[in-house]
């Protein structure tokens, strides 16, 4: 054989060389890729099969034992008898469910805090110096309706592991900061460079009636003058589009508007063509909402509409969608035990869980939001939904079609069908079920390694033995006691203490900030994880407070998360 070919090789190169160069190209091109084909497509192929598991393709439409198909980031097969690729990987899926990536309809995943402008201005924790630091600083209530949330993603975070955790592969990401908030983009959980975790963008312009102040301060002070400042910016941008337009037509001897991108951004809100993302929680939150999408022909989402349900009848006839909070009003931990809570509070607090039903009834489309909640507790409130009327069927799609829908998606998410990308999630046991977990999740197609949960400790018989039981011991040792924490706000850098004891088994707490104290309650510490909450009192209006801190020795960081407002990042010490 190789006589032959060495012998073939001289009769092309005497004959007929430039037949040789062309042979000898096409060869040396063979043995290249050959050599150089990825060794991670042989570690990690691009083609997976999810095999004999039982397929929820979309709500009421069930596989009982099938297989779905993976190829470069895309669903190419799902069914039963389907024939698997010889190179696909096999995941046997005997015994779990399959369903499509959980959609979280409202986050601010991705998304940095915003950096002090005036490092320093308020650090004091003098509560004028920071209203005084936030009146110079305008557009830090204001906000910016071009700011794009697209253009600052930052990949990764713990805040993004922890929402994969649970199955949640996709989310709309916005800025909480400001009146106009910015522009929303949806996103996929997972890759290495922002540009690739774009799903769609723009999705919605952020419009929400807090003034997005933490430490008070600044125009406008009250509920009233946001709403008129709303309207009049609304009103500014029509003038801005008329002035624009009058001088394109016209150029000779008129003077130019001048360029205001904040203006221009808010152009396709009026025009339709992009929806206008309204935060309002409370009943009369959401008919102010109305009322300005009606005024100027804005095409409304109502975000959060935890009360929505008293107005299911009105958003239905106004076909006007909504993305529904489950974070469920809770009596506060600190209220004395003897002392009774208002009428109102009590039936709120029995009636909002019955809420998602109640809108699923009158025909409203939904999709749902984590709001401030934990991952795990997005999904046990959702179950909680369920256990209140909602359907299965309506759950499930609020938590992936609807929301694939309502972002313009739905083509690309939110149903296991050949064609979309493969964002699925296996469970191992029903989604309903409260001790389901994840056991492999997918998200655009590639494995994702889920965060590891600390072992559970043996049982001794006696609180802190075991390897586990001691970490934890000496982290909650650790975390006792006080810290000081610098608050990066736009205001510039707060100063707030931070307040950590523990008696018997109970911790308690407290958080000193520029406002006043604030009593902790809900407080968790495991393996150097700090949680808790705390009611800010922000312009005579409790704002429930997410402390999610990380702590290494003496030093302390992560977030305060306030609901409508935003994210604050944060570092600490411990005074020596």
């Amino acid at each position: 054989m190789a006589n032959f070919s060495l012998s073939l090789v001289r009769r092309i190169t005497t004959r007929r060389p430039w037949r040789f160069a062309a042979l000898f190209l096409a060869l040396t091109a063979l043995a290249l890729a050959f050599l150089h084909t990825p060794t991670a497509q042989l570690d990690s192929p691009y083609a997976y099969a999810i095999k004999d598991a039982q397929i929820i393709v979309s709500a009421g439409k069930i596989i009982r034992k099938g297989t779905v198909v993976i190829r470069n980031g895309f669903i190419t097969d799902v069914g039963e008898n389907i024939k698997i690729p010889a190179d696909a990987r096999i995941i046997e899926g005997a015994g779990t469910f399959v369903y499509a990536g959980f959609i979280d309809g409202y986050t601010n995943l991705g998304i940095p805090a915003a950096p002090p402008q005036t490092p320093g201005s308020a650090s004091g924790g003098n509560r004028q110096a920071a209203i005084a630091a936030a009146q110079a600083q305008p557009d830090a209530t204001h906000g910016d309706p071009s700011e794009a949330a697209a253009e600052q993603i930052k990949p990764g975070g713990a805040s993004v592991e922890e929402e994969r955790s649970v199955g949640v592969t996709t989310a709309l990401t916005s800025s909480k900061q400001g009146i106009f908030a910015g522009q929303s983009a949806l996103i996929n959980l997972a890759g290495d460079e922002a540009a690739k975790l774009v799903v769609r963008a723009p999705v919605s312009l952020t419009v929400q009636f807090s003034t997005g102040r933490f430490f008070g301060g600044g125009y406008p002070g009250s509920l009233m003058g946001t709403v008129a400042f709303i309207r009049q910016t609304f009103y500014d941008a029509i003038h801005y589009r008329d002035e624009v337009e009058r001088y394109n037509k016209t150029k000779r001897g008129v003077p130019r508007p001048e360029s205001d991108k904040k203006l221009a951004a808010l152009q396709p809100a009026l025009r339709g063509e992009m929806p206008v993302f309204f935060i309002a929680n409370s009943d009369n939150d959401i008919r102010r909402a109305l009322q300005i999408a009606d005024e100027f022909k804005l095409k409304p989402i109502i975000g959060g509409a935890l009360y929505g349900y008293r107005l299911a009848a009105t958003l239905k006839a106004k076909n006007i969608p909504v993305v529904l909070s489950v974070d469920f009003p809770q009596r506060p931990s600190d209220w004395p035990e003897d002392e009774e809570e208002p009428l109102r509070v009590l039936r709120a607090r029995a009636e909002t869980p019955k809420g998602a039903a109640l809108l699923a009834q009158a025909g409203v489309k939904f999709a749902f939001t984590s709001g401030s909640l934990r991952p795990a507790d997005f999904l046990n409130n959702i179950r909680r939904a369920v256990e209140n009327g909602l359907s299965k069927d309506d759950a499930l799609k609020a938590l992936t079609s609807n929301a694939a829908e309502l972002f313009g998606v739905g083509e690309q998410l939110g149903t296991i069908e050949t064609g979309k990308i493969a964002n699925l999630v296996v469970l191992s046991d029903e989604l309903w079920a409260r001790d389901a977990t994840v056991k492999h999740l997918f998200i655009d197609g590639n494995p994702i390694e889920l965060k590891k949960e600390p072992p559970t400790p043996p049982r001794t018989g006696k609180p802190g033995q075991g390897a586990q039981g001691t970490k934890d011991a000496a982290a909650e040792i650790n975390a006792l006691g006080e810290w000081e924490l610098v608050v990066k706000s736009p205001q510039g850098d707060m100063a707030v203490k931070l307040l950590l004891q523990k008696d018997g088994n109970n911790f308690s707490g407290a958080l000193h900030t520029p406002l006043g104290d604030a009593a902790l309650r809900d407080i968790s510490i495991s393996g150097g994880q700090v949680r808790a909450i705390a009611s800010i009192n922000i312009d005579g209006q409790a704002i429930e407070a997410t402390l999610s801190g990380t702590i290494a020795g003496n030093s302390m960081h992560g977030t305060i998360l306030l609901p409508q407002i935003g994210a604050f990042d944060f570092t600490g010490s411990k005074p020596k």
